[in-house]
């Protein structure tokens, strides 16, 4: 009974010091929110939480200090605490990799997370050595990264399959192997096809993991053929290479795009023509976008409110970051793949409409 009458006055005199400041701050932006107040100072509709609910007090994980993940993830913790002081958030940093076994295991409550990374970590695949079973996901969706296979123009490839099939010498570059999800993609493009790293050399061909810094040297002198990569489009790696070296994009064949959807949570994606001015045609692609996952023993009414505060604040969520500017709640429970949703998030988005 304290810590609800704790809780209660809290509440209390937030609305009161909400009140005593209405004349310097904005209404929110959004739908049909319970957070929205109007700008007339009325106060906002009720929250759909339980009335015993107490809050939370949150571990957090994000990026790398300095990175986009972890600035995207400060920005929304603030948004939310800004709009309901019952939930409080500990922030640190993490991986896309490492984030859904460190949320699963109870490192970390929440944290953002791609969710074919959070699939395999589910279900104890490659690259995760056991099963996290107790990763969730709240919301998908934000920030697209593409999958982008960029050749060198004189490369006589149009198609990624005959790669494979005439076992041709081609020289790979792609990323850190072990830390980053393109390299991650790369090995599994190889599985896909039944080919090794021992193979390609056997066939005069090279597969090279190294940081994007070194891409563009490496390129203009001429020391590889293809690059294996992922990001937000137009990539500027690919950009700088571009202003030295003539280039072309490469689709992914229609074969491999259906294995990595099923099996990976990926989502086909065409990265329209002229994206770079080197390459005027459309190319056929896959892309996943990062996520909001949580430890199953996180309270549903805690995932509830946040994806309220979310709806209630849609504008300013989407303008933390430019690659939220498409996020929307109605596909936000979507391509999830083996993980399931929150139940509190499931409930959310029933309740509101969003899902049957």
């Amino acid at each position: 009974m304290n810590r609800k009458l704790t809780a209660m006055l809290l509440a209390c005199c937030t609305t009161l010091t909400l009140c005593s400041c209405a004349g310097n701050s904005s209404p929110a932006e959004g739908g049909s929110s319970s957070e929205a107040a109007s700008s007339g100072g009325e106060s906002a509709p009720k929250s759909n939480v339980s009335l015993d609910w107490m809050g939370a007090d949150l571990n957090g994980v994000a990026g790398a200090v300095g990175g986009g993940w972890y600035s995207t993830f400060a920005a929304f913790t603030e948004m939310i605490t800004e709009k309901e002081p019952l939930i409080t958030f500990r922030v640190s940093p993490g991986s896309g990799i490492g984030n859904s076994a460190t949320i699963s295991d109870g490192t970390f409550d929440i944290g953002w997370i791609y969710p074919p990374m959070a699939q395999l970590a589910y279900n104890g695949e490659a690259p995760y050595e056991k099963a996290y079973g107790d990763i969730r996901i709240i919301a998908a969706g934000f920030s697209p990264q593409t999958i982008e296979v960029v050749a060198r123009a004189n490369v006589d490839v149009e198609n990624i399959d005959d790669i494979f099939n005439n076992k041709m010498g081609i020289r790979w570059l792609t990323p850190n192997k072990g830390s980053t999800t393109p390299a991650l993609y790369f090995d599994i493009m190889l599985q896909y096809y039944g080919v090794t790293e021992d193979d390609i050399a056997s066939w005069g061909g090279s597969t090279t993991y190294t940081p994007y810094s070194d891409w563009s040297q490496l390129a203009q002198d001429g020391h590889i053929d293809i690059m294996f990569n992922q990001g937000s489009m137009p990539f500027s790696t690919t950009q700088e290479i571009a202003a030295n070296t003539d280039l072309k994009l490469l689709s992914l064949p229609e074969e491999l795009q259906k294995f990595m959807i099923e099996n990976y949570a990926l989502e086909q994606v065409t990265i329209p023509g002229n994206t770079y001015a080197f390459e005027p045609d459309d190319t056929s692609s896959l892309q996943m976008s990062s996520g909001l996952g949580c430890n199953a023993a996180v309270d549903d009414d805690t995932v509830y409110r946040i994806l309220e505060i979310i709806e209630a604040n849609i504008e300013d969520f989407r303008a933390i970051n430019p690659s939220f500017a498409n996020f929307s709640l109605e596909t936000a429970w979507q391509n999830t793949g083996d993980v399931p949703l929150h139940p509190g998030a499931e409930k959310f988005y029933k309740d509101h409409g969003y899902m049957k």
